[in-house]
């Protein structure tokens, strides 16, 4: 129940007063999708695993950019299942994701660049494991959880547009890394007495955003953050590639590169490939 409630909260902070109000100077858009992929083996010559795989998401924009104040707030929440033919359901995508940007334009001793505030949170909904084949069968090892981890972080410096479709911003910025399941504070760095652990640093923040060929969109964000006790910086590049073939089916391609020392001392990727139903919901 209170992962629902925290859907609707997320959903309700994409500027909710922009939904409501006939404002002409805001544009928004709530769209979900679903993805769905089957196949099936029977007595096939060249074998292979048969698989059924569904996934669902939702993604919220709201955007003001007239006036002193443009702002833009985005919500990507994505949930996905697989199951294999002799293993358990097991989760495939688990993502919630807000981020929140406000510049103060006309402003004249900054010129081109503006004073900005951006928020970023970002977590999962479900328990994810590790799996590790035995003689024995399969052991499960619970890796992460509903807000474990869950990361905050918010910043005031820069907002610097060098093209309509390109981004930049910098500034000094507060992270939060918090684990609510005891259990897992040790794995993620935080102290077991505490559920959070707060950071003080500077963050980036690069988005590329363009329609790069007609009803083929790109959008492409690199997230910096490092922290004044710390050498390499919390790095996040999502590209994500969105193909319309008509008003209801498209095609999307997302790539994730992840590097955060406190996560995992390696570099974590992920990149999927769907198709599917995407319709809009406001």
């Amino acid at each position: 129940m209170y992962r629902l409630t925290l859907l609707l909260v997320l959903l309700g902070s994409t500027a909710p007063s922009s939904i409501a109000q006939s404002d002409s100077t805001w544009t928004t858009e709530v769209q979900g999708s679903v993805s769905f992929t089957q196949i099936g083996f029977r007595r096939w010559h060249d074998g292979g695993v048969s698989s059924l795989a569904l996934g669902t998401g939702i993604h919220a924009q709201a955007a003001r950019i007239s006036g002193r104040a443009p702002q833009e707030h985005e919500v990507r929440l994505a949930f996905g299942i697989v199951k294999q033919n002799g293993i358990e359901l097991r989760k495939s995508e688990d993502l919630i994701h807000v981020r929140s940007a406000v510049s103060f334009s006309g402003v004249p001793v900054f010129g081109r660049l503006s004073p900005a505030i951006t928020f970023d949170f970002r977590s999962q909904f479900a328990d994810g494991y590790q799996y590790n084949e035995t003689d024995s069968g399969t052991d499960a090892l619970r890796i992460s959880g509903f807000l474990s981890p869950a990361t905050f972080t918010q910043s005031i410096g820069l907002d610097y547009p060098v093209k309509t479709w390109l981004d930049l911003q910098l500034g000094i910025a507060a992270k939060e890394t918090i684990v609510t399941i005891r259990s897992l504070r040790g794995r993620y760095k935080v102290s077991p007495d505490t559920p959070f652990r707060w950071q003080m640093g500077i963050a980036g923040l690069f988005i590329f955003d363009r329609t790069i060929f007609p009803n083929v969109d790109l959008k492409s964000t690199l997230t910096l953050f490092i922290a004044f006790n710390q050498q390499s910086p919390d790095t996040i590049w999502e590209t994500l590639l969105t193909m319309k073939v008509n008003s209801w089916l498209q095609v999307n391609a997302e790539y994730t590169a992840l590097f955060d020392r406190d996560l995992s001392p390696y570099i974590q990727r992920k990149q999927s490939l769907a198709a599917g139903i995407s319709f809009k919901l406001l």
